[in-house]
C-alpha cells in the first residue's frame, strides 16, 4: 500500500495535522487516567509522529521509548522533548511491523497509524504489540471507523484545506479524500504549496491509501493476536457509537 512521504511533510506536520491540539491533550488526559489505574510506568509509542502521546506521556513522568519509520518526524519529537527536563523518552527509527524492543507495561499507537498498513501487515502488528507487552500490559491505538464513514461522516473529511504563514513563507495545505467502500480503503491526495514572495512557489503533491476497520473486524484480528481483554471507544474515551463514532480508540489488555 502507497506510503505517504512524511519526511518531505514533516516541517509542516503539526500545523496542519495537529491544528486540533487541545483534542491530542484530552486524549493525553484520558491516557494518563488510564495508565496511572494500571500502575503503567514504561511506555512504547508506535508511529509516535512527531511526538503528540509520547513526548506528551514523558512530560507526566512515564519512561517512554518513542518509534517512528521516519526520521525526520522522529528529530522534530525529539525537539519537542529537549524542552523538558526530566523528560524520559527514548526515540528509535524502525518499522512498527518488525520491531523488537523490549516489554512494556504499555503500548500506544495513535492517529490512525494502522491505517497505513495492509491488512496483513496490521495483523502481523498486532502480534507484535502483544509480543512487547509484559503480562497484563495495556495496548491502545485509534483508527477511523469504517460504519460511520459509510454512514455519512465521511463527508467531514473527504476535503480540507488551510493556508498558514509559517517561518516567512506562506503554506497552502490542501488535501482531497474519496472512500473506497468496496475495499475499505479511503485515497488521499495531499498539495502543499509554499511561497515566501521572493522565489517562484514550490509545490509538492503526495498520495496515498489509508485502510480502515469496522470494530468487529478490529476485534476478530486482536483476538487472534492473543488480547484476552478489548474494549472500544469513540474519540478521547467517549461511548462508542458503531455507526456515529467517526475514530475508533481500542484499550486492549495482553
Amino acid at each position: 500500500m502507497k506510503q505517504p512521504d512524511y519526511g518531505r511533510y514533516a516541517k509542516y506536520y503539526d500545523y496542519f495535522e495537529m491544528a486540533g491540539y487541545e483534542e491530542s491533550d484530552e486524549l493525553n488526559i484520558f491516557l494518563n487516567e488510564l495508565f496511572d489505574l494500571n500502575k503503567v510506568k514504561t511506555i512504547l509509542g508506535f508511529a509516535c509522529g512527531t511526538g503528540a502521546q509520547s513526548v506528551g506521556l514523558a512530560k507526566r513522568g512515564y519512561r517512554v521509548t518513542a518509534s517512528d519509520l521516519n526520521q525526520a518526524m522522529l528529530d522534530i519529537a525529539a525537539k519537542k522533548a529537549a524542552r523538558y527536563k526530566p523528560c524520559r523518552i527514548d526515540f528509535v527509527c524502525c518499522n512498527m511491523v518488525e520491531a523488537d524492543l523490549g516489554l512494556f507495561d504499555a503500548a500506544v499507537c495513535i492517529f490512525n497509524a494502522i491505517g497505513h498498513l495492509t491488512r496483513k501487515d496490521c495483523s502481523k502488528f498486532f502480534v507484535n504489540a502483544y509480543k512487547h507487552l509484559k503480562k497484563k500490559g495495556l495496548f491502545v491505538f485509534d483508527i477511523f471507523n469504517f460504519e460511520a464513514l459509510a454512514a455519512g461522516s465521511f463527508d467531514d473529511y473527504s476535503q480540507m484545506s488551510r493556508e498558514l504563514f509559517i517561518e516567512g513563507q506562506l503554506i497552502n495545505h490542501a488535501r482531497n479524500c474519496r472512500l473506497d467502500l468496496k475495499k475499505k480503503k479511503i485515497s488521499i491526495e495531499s498539495r502543499t504549496r509554499c511561497q515566501d514572495g521572493f522565489h517562484h512557489p514550490e509545490e509538492f503533491v503526495d498520495r496515498w491509501d489509508m485502510q480502515i476497520y469496522s470494530a468487529e473486524e478490529l476485534k476478530s484480528m486482536l483476538e487472534k493476536a492473543g488480547f484476552r481483554e478489548i474494549q472500544l471507544f469513540g474519540p478521547t474515551g467517549i461511548p462508542f457509537e458503531p455507526e456515529k463514532s467517526d475514530i475508533i480508540l481500542a484499550i486492549c489488555q495482553k
